[in-house]
């Protein structure tokens, strides 16, 4: 896991480009602690932070180049996979000299060319640069978990970096506020790709390589890897057949991202999806395993008394902190500064501590995160299912009801009447917009009213949901689960989940693994039939049944719980407004009133 930068010098132009590239890398220090590189070539120069987790010898350090010196590689992330990989470019007589996936990734390149991202199983950003053709490859994986930022400056010059902030390090990129993105935070709480809070600056779309050549006259995007078609050809297997083949290739994923030579850890939140990791992971790691928790002073936000029984039951070296009220303000502000855009998922707090937490034992940790989105696991696909039967409803009297429905105050994480008015706005428009409004902040209306009356027409033409509109015309022809499943998948999972989890962690340097998005087990998910995804109301049905085998009782009938902060006692705001006062106090402090 690591930091990357660069910036191409078509006309090798700039003197003071190796000093930008250095800033930039200190301002990505924290993804890579432990190594830095800098190489200055004819075209561009390179940089990079290094987190030794693979071949911890100098052997392992990047800038890495081919041996013929023809390609030169920075890479951020971990390809599982690599030890297949390698055994394949043997028969090629090819000489390695690490034991570094960094090296893999090149080979893979000179003898694959771009279909090798296709043939890695992991995450990663990665820029390869051609010294002969003088072209520059960037390449993100399939759910975009490493990030990538690039923008064109002078003289059709890329500069990228792993961070926005790094980025910024370049003083000749245009800082103009972006309103599209404005209005895509304000109403999601996140910015979606490939859209940053800056115009001319963007994010590389995840399964996406992007090739710049012709001195930057030529320019080649293309997604080498398509989500949608994993849900077209549905499985046959009987109930009992998916069960064993989804613990079957969940272990495997486990086990494949246990490949470390540090330690690796797990975070535990005593939940369905952290609590199966703990158990795969016990049954294969030597010696003492370390599991990470935190927890609230407000008892419905409060998870470490289940984590702290799973730790006991599989025998896990458990440790857990508590965040205190009195500190609140402190959490926000700290997790607010460890993002490089206006970020709203207030998980992002605890995410930040408990990763502080893990750093003190593990250079490794194992998440949970995916389950849900492949899985159906969120109360949102719920109310997908009421949605059918409240559609029917007279608008009038659903108006009526929102009209006599106000969220109150309250101590839950989220209350009744808040969830009946989220649902009820939902079901004035379609199935895919109601499926959008499940999470939205702020209405048009209240945009508006935040940004100023001046941006009404902007926020109206840029509406966030055109985005989602365009992901479910790519969906069309599956069932409304799949639909959304798939849709979720290229929104709020690359853009929301993935880059709390990558920047709590980083913050911390260190590196966190997700076993529930091997793309194995994915494709195998989506191939399975919705009904046995959600049966009924049942969310996660037949991942639960298969996890039952693995896991005691009470973590299968554990009722889910978010894995949100009690940030309205912290601001000020108690009740469900919480959750906009937060994407304000965000703005707030990122953009400025």
């Amino acid at each position: 896991m690591c930091g990357i930068a660069g910036k191409t010098d078509w006309n090798n132009s700039d003197s003071g480009i190796l000093e930008t590239v250095r800033s930039m890398n200190k301002k990505i220090y924290h993804r890579g602690p432990d190594n830095e590189g800098l190489l200055k070539l004819d075209g561009i120069t390179l940089g990079h932070r290094r987190l030794s987790i693979i071949d911890l010898s100098e052997k392992g350090n990047q800038p890495m180049s081919t041996a013929d010196g023809r390609y030169v590689c920075v890479y951020n992330g971990e390809v599982y996979n690599f030890p297949e990989i390698k055994i394949e470019l043997l028969k090629h007589k090819i000489n390695f000299r690490s034991h570094s996936d960094t090296e893999v990734i090149l080979y893979a390149f000179e003898i694959y060319g771009t279909e090798c991202f296709a043939k890695f199983n992991g995450m990663f950003s990665i820029a390869i640069w051609d010294t002969i053709n003088k072209e520059l490859i960037l390449a993100r994986d399939r759910f975009g978990k490493k990030p990538l930022y690039y923008t064109f400056g002078n003289e059709k010059n890329i500069i990228f970096s792993s961070e926005l902030t790094s980025l910024l390090e370049d003083r000749s990129i245009r800082r103009k506020i972006s309103y599209e993105a404005l209005n895509c935070y304000l109403a999601l709480g996140y910015i979606l790709s490939p859209m940053t809070i800056y115009e001319d600056i963007f994010k590389l779309e995840q399964a996406t390589y992007l090739k710049i050549s012709e001195r930057g006259n030529k320019k080649e995007k293309k997604q080498y890897w398509d989500y949608s078609e994993t849900f077209r050809t549905k499985n046959k297997d009987s109930e009992f057949d998916t069960e064993n083949k989804i613990l079957n290739l969940l272990e495997e994923s486990v086990k494949r991202r246990m490949i470390s030579d540090v330690p690796v850890g797990a975070f535990l939140s005593g939940g369905v999806d952290s609590s199966s990791i703990v158990a795969l992971m016990k049954k294969h790691h030597k010696g003492d395993l370390h599991t990470f928790s935190v927890g609230f002073d407000q008892k419905s936000y409060n998870e470490l008394p289940d984590a702290d029984r799973v730790a006991e039951y599989f025998g896990t070296k458990h440790h857990g902190l508590i965040c205190k009220v009195d500190n609140g303000l402190d959490f926000i502000n700290d997790a607010i500064s460890a993002y490089d855009e206006p970020f709203a998922d207030n998980s992002l707090i605890p995410m930040i501590e408990v990763s502080k937490l893990a750093s003190e034992y593990v250079k490794v940790v194992l998440s949970g995160d995916g389950a849900d989105e492949i899985f159906a696991g969120y109360i949102t696909y719920k109310a997908d299912k009421y949605y059918g039967y409240a559609r029917p409803i007279p608008k009038v009297i659903k108006k009526l009801m929102l009209g006599i429905n106000n969220s109150g105050s309250s101590k839950k994480k989220l209350s009744r009447q808040y969830k009946q008015k989220q649902f009820l706005n939902g079901t004035l428009h379609s199935k895919e917009k109601a499926h959008y409004l499940w999470r939205q902040f702020f209405s048009p209306e209240e945009r508006a009213d935040i940004m100023g009356v001046q941006y009404k027409d902007l926020i109206s033409d840029t509406d966030p949901f055109n985005i989602f509109k365009k992901y479910y015309d790519k969906a069309e022809g599956m069932d409304t689960l799949d639909s959304n499943l798939y849709v979720d998948g290229m929104t709020w999972l690359p853009d929301d989940i993935l880059v709390k989890v990558d920047r709590a962690t980083m913050h911390s340097s260190i590196e966190s693994r997700s076993p529930y998005l091997d793309p194995h087990l994915v494709t195998y998910a989506s191939s399975i039939p919705s009904g046995l995804k959600m049966k009924g109301l049942k969310t996660k049905y037949i991942l639960k049944k298969s996890l039952s085998k693995i896991l005691p009782e009470f973590v299968l009938t554990k009722k889910k719980s978010g894995f949100n902060a009690p940030v309205g006692s912290w601001i000020g705001t108690n009740g469900n407004d919480e959750f906009k006062t937060f994407n304000k106090y965000v703005y707030d402090r990122k953009i400025g009133t």
